[in-house]
């Protein structure tokens, strides 16, 4: 449970810190590629069902996305979400993945952070700095310069590691071809298997552990399921969050300005029509008269829902320029909104804690909506 609250409040960081970066590119759509004879010349975030990277960016590079191929050089950093990560280009700067299933076959020159059901390192890899894995299967056989720590059921490495290894798994093995340059500390069931010809230049320390009962190998395909639901979720809300801003500017801003200023009483009044309207509107059935009633309040009801949780994802955008970034007068625009709803998906997944704090932003959007077409119906 520890490990899910931070890899996904830290993936979440990662996505919220650069909604205050100038310099940027955004490319959205069912399909997004950028050819390899093409350069885009600062940040570039992207989203989409399948996203292929064969050019090159001269910034940070983020992509969220069910197929993800990375075969283009990145000039910063590189941080991917989505079903299936490839990344075989030389990134200058961190890598950080999160997904079904990744595989790396390239050069960074930073840090490798990574958490996923499947996860290969290719021979050839190079990471020049530290490596952090959490995942099922993991097989590392690249070159890293730093140290090493890896969470996983079943690990397998056989490449050269620079610094200090520490390992937690059910099952360890070092292939022939290890190198550690340090010492080696492992968390498991048994002892780990070293084959002949792995070297280990420092100690190595077992420590014996009990580990969790096995999960059923379905549990990956379901977790599959689940993370391309959501993706095609966040690109839904991304939609229609755009449309709203871009033909309903100055309606929506007003909303949003609204429930920034009044946060707590706009909750408290969106938590009321939540859920004592549909009490209202069944009771309003009881009657020939009340069905038609209640059926276009009903109708009525569910528009103004669908609209909170749009608005929701611009609410949080202005909370975190407000009080995170203090910055009052910022204005939205198009690639913030974006950003911020991808940020509120990966803490929606935070267990216990996202969906109501996600609820919470839905309740003051749907109060503050009310309050304003309320307004403009006594107008």
């Amino acid at each position: 449970m520890k490990k899910i609250l931070f890899l996904s409040a830290l993936f979440a960081v990662l996505i919220i810190v650069p909604v205050v970066a100038y310099g940027a590119t955004l490319k959205t759509g069912e399909n997004y590629y950028l050819g390899s004879g093409e350069k885009i010349n600062d940040n570039l975030y992207t989203a989409g069902g399948g996203v292929n990277i064969a050019g090159t960016v001269a910034g940070d590079l983020f992509v969220a996305g069910g197929n993800i191929i990375v075969s283009g050089p990145v000039s910063a950093d590189l941080t991917a979400m989505g079903g299936t990560i490839n990344v075989s280009s030389d990134v200058a700067g961190d890598m950080r993945l999160m997904g079904g299933n990744i595989m790396i076959a390239s050069y960074a020159g930073g840090e490798l952070l990574a958490a996923g059901g499947l996860i290969t390192i290719m021979p050839g890899t190079v990471i020049g700095k530290d490596i952090k894995i959490a995942g099922g299967s993991i097989s590392y056989e690249g070159n890293a310069g730093g140290s090493v720590v890896i969470k996983g059921d079943k690990v397998y490495i056989n490449g050269a590691i620079g610094e200090d290894v520490e390992i937690t798994a059910r099952e360890i093995t070092l292939g022939p071809k290890t190198l550690i340059g340090a010492k080696f500390d492992y968390y498991s069931p048994k002892e780990a298997t070293i084959e002949s010809g792995a070297t280990i230049r420092g100690a190595v320390n077992f420590h014996k552990t009990e580990m969790p009962a096995k999960k059923p190998t379905g549990a990956w395909f379901f977790f599959g399921i689940f993370t391309l639901a959501l993706l095609v979720k966040t690109l839904m809300f991304i939609t229609a969050s755009l449309v709203a801003l871009y033909f309903t500017g100055n309606h929506v801003r007003a909303i949003v300005k609204n429930a920034s200023s009044n946060f707590w009483k706009e909750t408290g009044r969106g938590f009321i029509i939540l859920f004592i309207a549909p009490v209202a509107i069944i009771i309003s059935f009881a009657t020939i008269i009340g069905i038609t009633l209640g059926l276009i309040a009903l109708f009525v009801y569910l528009a103004f829902v669908f609209v909170a949780a749009v608005i929701a994802g611009l609410l949080f955008a202005q909370l975190a320029l407000k009080y995170v970034f203090k910055k009052e007068n910022y204005e939205l625009n198009w690639w913030v909104v974006i950003l911020a709803i991808l940020a509120l998906a990966v803490i929606t997944c935070i267990p216990f804690v996202g969906p109501i704090f996600t609820l919470v932003m839905v309740f003051a959007a749907l109060g503050s909506s009310a309050s304003y077409v309320y307004r403009k119906l006594k107008e």
